[in-house]
């Protein structure tokens, strides 16, 4: 049952000499690309100072995947023999996905063991509620007490199939407990390359969250939060928890 095969695991050069701890990011797969597939991805995250984690599963939706990915990276932090010991910082993991991994990542954070241990999620181009009804990827949001971006595209795969706007809504206004919570459709972006089109938003995303960069914060907050400004972007929408 474990068709994850390998771990890919992507860090700063400089994690090799400094005794410092890293944040996490652990990726759930989209159908179709897994993680040898996006190693650009990988790459530019660790280039921002993250340590990014994935592996080859094909069935992310469930989040069971990324379980094991977090836990590989907890015992190599034990490991006096790992380049990762005590170099993971345990209080800043973040989890992400594009389309059936965006399902893997709500599962990561509400359905799993170690789902107390991630801090955020982005989710891209998740699959929307009734299409993953349909395909048996169950998930529910209403359980998610931790903030997270939700980006998709204007584009016919994306507003007519994947991640339609009523979709959208009814993620962001089922997570009540979120204590906030930032959605937004990149114009004219299609499913397939919102992987990659909305990075910006979810470096700084990270960045924020994660190195509690507060220059990357205001891009979702502040008086005049750049991502909501953005004419590249349309139905923008930010709440915090009531």
């Amino acid at each position: 049952m474990e068709n994850y095969k390998k771990y890919e695991v992507y860090y700063p050069e400089k994690l090799e000499t400094e005794s410092r701890k890293y944040p996490v990011i652990v990726v759930n797969n989209g159908t179709g690309v897994k993680g040898s597939k996006a190693k650009t991805m990988f790459e530019h995250f660790a280039s921002w100072g993250f340590i990014v984690i994935g592996n080859e599963e094909e069935y992310s939706w469930n989040g069971f995947s990324a379980e094991m990915s977090l836990k590989y990276l907890l015992w190599e932090n034990k490991n006096p023999n790992s380049i990762f010991y005590n170099k993971i910082d345990t209080d800043n993991i973040g989890t992400l996905g594009h389309s059936q991994g965006g399902v893997g990542a709500f599962n990561a954070v509400t359905d799993t063991k170690h789902k107390d241990m991630y801090k955020t999620m982005v989710a891209e181009s998740p699959a929307n509620p009734d299409l993953a009804a349909s395909l048996e990827w169950d998930y529910d949001v209403s359980d998610l007490h931790i903030p997270f971006l939700m980006v998709a595209g204007t584009g016919k795969s994306d507003a007519q199939l994947v991640s339609p706007l009523e979709g959208m809504y009814k993620i962001f206004d089922s997570a009540k407990q979120a204590p906030f919570k930032v959605m937004a459709r990149r114009t004219g972006a299609e499913h397939g390359v919102m992987l990659y089109s909305a990075d910006g938003y979810v470096t700084a995303w990270f960045m924020w969250q994660l190195q509690g960069d507060e220059y990357a914060a205001g891009a979702f907050t502040g008086e005049k939060p750049e991502m909501m400004n953005n004419n590249l972007y349309q139905d923008q929408k930010a709440a915090e928890k009531e």
